[in-house]
């Protein structure tokens, strides 16, 4: 099986800094860095390394060639990744305090600009049964989520940046919804209240330090975070959905999957970066042997 990925690529900058900026306060970084990132990209090297099968979908600056291959360095099919002529590359610039939470900026860019071609293209080459992945970062989240469903893709959405009135009239046409506990409130909250929920969607949620749960109907599957230094947070939820994803469709237990995608957080949270840090399945292999 593929997981079909329709997703955010960006370039970012990070800066590590003493503490967040306050309104009107210049601040010097204390080191400051260039990678890859965007949550649709974190998602599908996380899916690759897990072991998965990923196809990513999305665009770039048309003259962006160091981008192209920076994707096809980190072993990414580009045969759905396109080339927008006008706009950049999507970027974020990302500030990390010394406790490894972070503050991001997002310019979308080509993001905005996924052809509703291509998602068409990409998912009638996908075989029912398939997952398609999608972020709240691009263009194209409405579009290919009812096209998907129309092939008889499995559909997951990473739902952030969470905006309520772009999210809630998806959700007859998602299976499974990851969200982190804020954004669960701000949700519930939306709907009047967990009542009014489709009967048949799964929760994904991640709750930071308190650990993450499986929600669907009565069933719930709750995994704890490994006690590990925080040296940065970012791309550490997407590193989570990822794997879960990429560890269901391998056709691993619930309860697997989430122990294994709790590994892979725990991992990520210790190192510097985003999409050049994603562990690898043997490294999650190698935490979960050592540890409980």
């Amino acid at each position: 099986m593929t997981i079909l990925n329709v997703g955010s690529v960006n370039r970012d900058r990070v800066l590590r800094v003493p503490h967040f900026p306050q309104p009107g306060e210049t601040l010097q970084a204390l080191s400051a860095s260039v990678g890859l990132g965007g949550k649709g990209l974190n998602q599908s090297v996380a899916i690759l390394r897990a072991g998965g099968s990923v196809r990513h979908v999305g665009a770039v600056g048309e003259g962006d060639a160091g981008i192209r291959e920076a994707l096809r360095a980190l072993g990414l099919d580009l045969g759905f990744v396109t080339g927008v002529a006008g706009v950049e590359t999507g970027s974020a610039t990302i500030f990390v305090d010394p406790e490894g939470e972070n503050l991001i900026v997002l310019d979308p860019g080509a993001n905005l600009c996924i052809p509703d071609a291509l998602v068409a293209r990409a998912v009638a080459d996908a075989t029912p049964g398939d997952w398609l992945l999608f972020q709240n970062e691009t263009n194209q989240a409405a579009g290919c989520a009812r096209l998907a469903r129309a092939r008889g893709l499995k559909v997951a959405c990473s739902a952030a940046p969470f905006v309520a009135s772009r999210i809630v009239p998806l959700l007859e046409d998602v299976d499974l919804l990851s969200v982190n506990a804020v954004e669960l409130d701000q949700l519930l909250a939306a709907l009047g209240g967990t009542d009014h929920l489709p009967a048949g969607l799964a929760l994904l949620v991640t709750r930071g330090a308190e650990g993450a749960e499986y929600r669907h109907g009565d069933r719930r599957v709750r995994v704890d975070s490994r006690r590990v230094p925080v040296v940065d947070t970012t791309g550490a939820g997407d590193v989570f959905l990822g794997v879960f994803l990429a560890e269901t469709d391998l056709g691993r237990p619930v309860e697997e999957a989430m122990r294994r995608a709790n590994a892979a957080a725990a991992l990520q949270v210790g190192r510097n970066g985003a999409v050049e840090v994603i562990p690898l399945a043997g490294e999650i292999d190698g935490l979960l042997d050592a540890a409980p």
